[in-house]
């Protein structure tokens, strides 16, 4: 290990040579070059589960907080796994957040104080505080027959605990409506690792719980019969492609394969900025008086 030197005596600087100052102009570029050519190690590896009991095999490469983080990453729940997946494992499932397909901040957003983003492309959420992200989660968005439409949502009213008005057999876990008149929430519930919803996004317990308590409802008239201000914006944004590999199964292959470009978020987010701003204010307006 290097030290300090100990010595008291005083250091004498000396100007570099001519041949010193070549010597280290040669360095620097060898040193620059070598940097370029070194390949990025990529953070993902696949694992194939080849026993009857794969949850428990799954269990043997991760356990704790790191098993329910590989499980998200997959956008899958234990009880759907079976013999023969390949699943994605990452060497930094720790720091989920550091896995996320959103950027760290979205300065678009910065006079935002509360966004949710939900990409059906990567079936992800991404949940922004003044344009920084502060969580992020898998989702299940639409099936093919039954997609969930992309759009700017807000908010409305929420329920531990609600019945689908698809089929009442469908109980949904810290629901939170989208749109009132087609029924669509985000909510708790199976997570199969595609997309899988009557129209729906669902999310693991712990996110959707997160998220019941985080987002704020809409506030009516005393008679319920009008809304007089809008809830947290939500921006359903993209399209899964149901023909192709989950973009998340490629991260082995390419650590970018989730990865929402900034330019598209930006313009995502523009394109509704106008009005997300407008209900802010009048929700802010209402709150003062």
């Amino acid at each position: 290990m290097l030290t300090k030197s100990q010595s008291k005596e005083p250091v004498k600087v000396t100007e570099n040579t001519e041949e010193e100052s070549t010597s280290k102009s040669v360095f620097e570029k060898i040193l620059s070059s070598s940097k370029k050519d070194v390949p990025e190690i990529n953070n993902y590896y696949s694992l194939t589960l080849v026993t009857e009991k794969p949850f428990d095999e799954l269990a043997q490469y991760v356990d704790g907080a790191d098993l329910e983080n590989t499980l998200k990453l997959n956008r899958i729940n234990s009880e759907f796994l079976k013999q023969g997946d390949t699943l994605v494992l990452s060497y930094d499932i720790k720091d989920f957040l550091y896995l996320s397909p959103f950027p760290k901040e979205l300065s678009i957003s910065k006079e935002i104080p509360k966004l949710l983003l939900i990409s059906q492309k990567v079936q992800a959420f991404g949940v922004y505080e003044y344009g920084d992200l502060v969580r992020w989660g898998p989702v299940s968005s639409g099936k093919e027959l039954t997609p969930t439409e992309s759009y700017l949502y807000f908010t409305n009213w929420k329920a531990k605990e609600a019945v689908s008005t698809f089929d009442d057999e469908w109980i949904m876990k810290w629901n939170f409506n989208l749109d009132n008149l087609k029924g669509i929430g985000m909510h708790q519930y199976e997570m199969p690792g595609y997309p899988a919803s009557h129209s729906c996004v669902r999310m693991f317990e712990e996110d959707a719980k997160w998220l019941y308590d985080w987002a704020d409802q809409w506030i009516v008239s005393r008679d319920e019969q009008r809304v007089l201000a809008s809830g947290t914006p939500v921006i359903i944004f993209g399209y899964y492609d149901y023909d192709q590999t989950a973009p998340w199964k490629n991260l082995p292959v390419s650590q970018d394969a989730t990865k929402i470009d900034l330019e598209t978020l930006n313009n995502t987010v523009s394109f509704y900025k106008e009005k997300i701003i407008k209900e802010m204010e009048k929700r802010n307006s209402l709150l003062k008086n």
